[in-house]
């Protein structure tokens, strides 16, 4: 059975900014899913690659660990949940209400391993893909090693979680579908430290080349005893050294400071709702709008990171959707099915979508 079953459904509120563009050592961008690798390939997929895409992640002059491969997924993952959630990396001391970070971090590499990988196996329904237990419990342990040891047991998933649900009739966790975006990371600098391998990697905008933020990873040899493992390595801890998204250099990853919880926790409780599906539009400064809210102007840029700088984007109003506000762009452009990209005042949410004629909206899939 998988670890700590939940046994409900969740609904979704909104998609999150999930996922960024990843060009993995397995598997290039453009490169299709291999139904027959899916089925057929064992623990030799962790040493096997589908195309020599290296030089499209790692600098020239850095050398990474035997059988790295796969590795670049759940090392994306994790960056990506310290751009978009700034979030510690997940322990068992994380406290509840940042236990969000380890769902999304595992809905984000759900979503690589579905769209980018050969090796994805995932049961797409709805606005998830549905996991068997071993692929469950395999991107955990690739994710957190403590996890792979057996020393940890999954968070419960809140009431309030966007990113991950279980379904007590398939018995599987679902974990919600991601949008590919501009974001590809870039390994600066890889060191041995004993058993460990400390990587420097970047999230940058793969049209701009812009660093969007500059993070340490350490990995070290894989724990989990699965089978059909994909991933050679297991991560041990991350470490934001810049993120523009929030703009601080974190020290550790043990904990945010009292004064960011006390911040978070003021922001939060301003701009929540009493419902939290209602939709509300606004066009004045409501007051969830803090002194950590981001400009309409920086709103706008990561707007334009999302879909790219070649649409055309126009503001239009804030509003409100479940428990959070957000700036609304209408966007067009070639190839964009949605007609807006709203952006979260607090910065951390980056999604595109349409709203549909009831006022409710239809989120990128």
């Amino acid at each position: 059975m998988i670890k700590n079953k939940l046994k409900r459904v969740l609904a979704v509120a909104l998609a999150g900014m999930m996922v960024a563009g990843v060009a993995g050592c397995s598997s290039s961008k453009d490169a299709k899913k291999n139904n027959t690798a899916k089925s057929e390939q064992g623990t030799e997929a962790t040493t096997e690659s589908k195309a020599n895409t290296t030089a499209d992640y790692v600098a020239s002059n850095v050398t990474l660990p035997d059988n790295f491969d796969n590795m670049i997924y759940p090392i994306e993952a994790l960056m990506v949940q310290k751009l978009s959630k700034g979030y510690a990396y997940y322990t068992n001391d994380t406290s509840e209400e940042e236990a969000d970070s380890f769902w999304f971090s595992m809905a984000v590499l759900t979503s690589l391993m579905e769209t980018e990988s050969a090796y994805g196996d995932g049961v797409e329904e709805d606005s998830f893909y549905y996991l068997k237990e071993n692929t469950t419990n395999m991107y955990a342990s690739a994710l957190y090693n403590t996890y792979g040891k057996g020393d940890m047991e999954f968070p419960e998933i809140s009431d309030g979680d966007k990113y991950a649900t279980y379904d007590d009739d398939k018995d599987m966790y679902g974990f919600l579908k991601g949008d590919v975006g501009s974001l590809v990371p870039y390994i600066t600098d890889c060191t041995k430290d004993g058993s460990d391998y400390i990587i420097t990697a970047e999230l940058r905008n793969k049209d701009t080349d812009e660093v969007r933020g500059t993070y340490q990873v350490t990995i070290t040899e894989t724990s989990f005893d699965g089978d059909d493992n994909n991933f050679a390595y297991s991560v041990t801890d991350i470490t934001a050294k810049k993120n523009s998204s929030y703009g601080f250099d974190e020290e550790n990853t043990t904990d945010k400071s009292e004064e960011e919880k006390s911040t978070e926790e003021s922001t939060s409780e301003e701009g929540s709702t009493t419902e939290a599906d209602s939709e509300t539009d606004t066009d004045s400064d409501s007051s969830s709008s803090s002194s950590e809210s981001i400009s309409q102007d920086d709103a706008l840029s990561q707007a334009k990171d999302y879909y790219g700088s070649d649409a055309e984007y126009s503001y239009k109003k804030k509003v409100t959707v479940g428990d959070k506000e957000y700036y609304d762009f209408s966007v067009k452009g070639d190839d964009i099915s949605s007609t807006d990209v709203l952006v979260s005042v607090d910065g951390q949410d980056v999604i595109g979508g349409t709203q549909n004629d009831d006022g409710s909206w239809s989120f990128d899939q």
